[in-house]
């Protein structure tokens, strides 16, 4: 493991590392923690705890002091750039008032969250530790409570279902469906994913999806993608150096050309422009 950059408190440690390791391992977790992968996106890893069933680990994972992950080898790439948060039980309880283990008692279902909120949070952490700014200790402070906070809101929703009221004329999409779909199309480097796999995402029929789906957003699922990419070229364009070739791919657009095109189309300006005019 390496170490690229690093802020320390008296009860966290966040660390930007990168990371190696053999086919499979196992490992122990001595402190509640954050673990956040920036790159590759799309690595595969599969992993339980105890004697839990397997499951996709994703991207992003907070685990308990005390856990022991056992991580299976796919034949992946056995490399990784990720973010990590590390804080003492003291911290978490007096954030959240409980420690993690009596808030949710199934230590697996923190595998794998999906939460645009947090996973915002922890890149923005990452971007501040390698180009710290003015308060860059209280803004990496700030944003790693508001991450924990959405992470154990959306594991904790698990817990209760969202109810739906047959009565009502128009059911909607509960804040934590609302923040796996939307989590499930950031991450997504290959294209936008059809309506029948954000269904399939909520165990719904895609009829069901895109009524449930409207009532809630007042927007076709097309609609909001649309505008939900755009924005995410906002940012990017705005808050990041990656190249303009970088972000046309990481949005899953074919060639520069066609993202221009498209982001013209819902901006009224060219990329290039937009980038210019935000930076000055």
């Amino acid at each position: 493991m390496r170490v690229i950059a690093e802020h320390r408190s008296e009860d966290a440690l966040v660390s930007l590392v990168d990371y190696e390791w053999p086919q499979a391992f196992i490992f122990h977790n001595h402190n509640n923690s954050v673990h956040y992968r920036l790159m590759p996106v799309n690595l595969g890893l599969r992993g339980r705890v105890g004697g839990q069933a397997e499951r996709d680990l994703g991207n992003m994972s907070l685990l308990p002091a005390g856990s022991m992950l056992k991580v299976s080898d796919y034949g992946v790439d056995h490399r990784a750039r990720a973010l990590r948060c590390l804080f003492t039980p003291s911290w978490i309880e007096a954030l959240l008032g409980q420690p993690l283990t009596a808030l949710i008692p199934e230590v697996d279902d923190y595998l794998g969250v999906r939460n645009s909120n947090a996973r915002n949070c922890l890149h923005r952490i990452a971007l501040e530790l390698l180009e710290p700014g003015f308060a860059s200790a209280a803004l990496i402070e700030s944003l790693m409570r508001s991450a924990v906070v959405e992470i154990m809101r959306d594991v904790h929703d698990q817990f209760r279902p969202a109810v739906i009221d047959v009565a009502a004329t128009a059911p909607k999409l509960s804040h934590a469906q609302m923040h796996r779909i939307v989590a499930m199309i950031e991450d997504s480097r290959s294209g936008p994913p059809s309506v029948a796999a954000l269904a399939g995402e909520l165990g719904f029929s895609v009829s069901h999806f895109r009524r449930l789906f409207r009532a809630t957003t007042g927007q076709s699922v097309h609609e909001f993608m649309s505008a939900l990419t755009v924005e995410q070229a906002k940012s990017l364009l705005a808050n990041s150096r990656l190249s303009m070739k970088e972000i046309t791919y990481r949005l899953g657009f074919t060639s520069p050309s066609s993202f221009s095109v498209a982001f013209r189309r819902m901006t009224g300006c060219s990329p290039s422009q937009f980038r210019n005019k935000a930076r000055t």
